[in-house]
């Protein structure tokens, strides 16, 4: 899998509130990482929004991989927006039927955050035990990007 470029990180992770010019269209992307608990190298990729959300093509990257149920695993993603409404269903529900799994998604912008739809969204990731931080500025631009640059050229 060809990874980020550094520019396209910087642009499309950082959450800054007004973009500067020139704009530039502002795309869903989801970076992880899954980690196996028994030491493992872990496995990294990115992907983004084509005919699904990037949120369900990870559920369905993930069942691809035949994992081995019997082997816990941390998956950590890493969204430049949060998810709306049915992928945070469709992660609840992915989570709930593979518990050898421990997600965490930080985000880099909060997706109509003011809509109670989308509140709920991220209140039932929550109360269903998948943490989901907001990346503060100083994380978009240290701390994350520092994890995030293995997913950049």
């Amino acid at each position: 899998m060809a990874l980020l470029t550094a520019e396209t990180f910087s642009l499309q992770f950082n959450n800054k509130r007004h973009v500067n010019k020139p704009h530039y269209p502002r795309k869903a992307l989801l970076c992880y990482q899954l980690t196996p608990q028994n030491g493992s190298t872990p496995i990294r990729g990115h992907l983004k929004n084509k005919k699904n959300h990037a949120e369900i093509r990870f559920i369905n990257k993930i069942k691809s991989m035949g994992l081995d149920e019997t082997q816990c695993y941390q998956v950590t993603c890493y969204l430049t927006w949060s998810p709306c409404p049915s992928c945070a269903r469709e992660l609840v529900d992915f989570i709930k039927a593979h518990r050898h799994l421990n997600l965490r998604i930080f985000a880099s912008r909060l997706y109509y955050h003011w809509r109670p739809h989308y509140q709920e969204g991220l209140l039932l990731l929550c109360g269903s035990q998948v943490p989901v931080e907001v990346m503060g500025l100083p994380d978009s631009r240290g701390t994350c990007a520092g994890l995030l640059h293995r997913y950049i050229v």
